[in-house]
């Protein structure tokens, strides 16, 4: 079965994790790591059988095409960063500019009705702009900015939203949605506590 998994360290170590535990199932695993909007549109179109990491939120944009495996691969939280101490939620923002990984659908939701946002296809760019000033703000899950923590020392950072991601299914591999679960609840894996990495 192929999956697509986002293109990060977090991602890649989940991945490496589902396909270990499945090599000696059926259904076998297989990950491919690509962007979170591509991965969307694999997913709905039926050119892969699974994507992750993905929150419950997901579910209105897959509708019926895909079901979610209900045992948590990541937990943690939804992270904003500022330059300004004195911005503590997406509500104290004004004006300024908002930074959002494209495909992330978690931020885009808690950026509620902000209207200056920016989308930028990864990470290292929003970081890259964030520390050129050419952002003023963004938002990231705290399992990937473990990976900046040096370079985001003197930033602000508050916890906007907490929650867990899983792994979602296309509905054409529904069948193998109790074995999933199954081995995944059976086996060493553990839920990848993105905070405490």
């Amino acid at each position: 079965m192929q999956l697509a998994g986002l293109e990060d360290a977090i991602g890649r170590e989940v991945g490496e994790k589902l396909e270990h535990i499945f090599a000696g199932h059926n259904p076998c695993l297989s990950v491919q790591y690509m962007p979170a909007s591509r991965s969307e549109a694999l997913l709905l179109s039926g050119e892969i059988d699974g994507d992750f990491p993905r929150l419950p939120e997901f579910a209105p944009y897959v509708g019926a095409k895909a079901v979610m495996v209900p045992v948590p691969l990541i937990s943690g939280e939804g992270m904003l960063v500022t330059s300004d101490p004195a911005i503590k939620s997406v509500d104290d923002l004004g004006a300024v500019t908002l930074g959002l990984r494209r495909g992330t659908k978690w931020s885009s939701e808690a950026a509620g009705g902000h209207i200056n946002r920016i989308f930028l296809p990864s990470y290292d760019i929003v970081i890259d702009m964030f520390l050129r000033r050419r952002l003023d703000a963004f938002l990231i899950e705290s399992n990937n900015l473990k990976q900046y923590e040096a370079q985001l020392a003197s930033a602000t950072k508050t916890v906007v939203r907490q929650g867990h991601a899983y792994l979602w299914l296309s509905k054409k591999n529904e069948k193998y949605l109790p074995e999933i679960t199954r081995v995944l609840t059976q086996s060493d894996f553990q839920t990848l506590n993105a905070y405490d990495q």
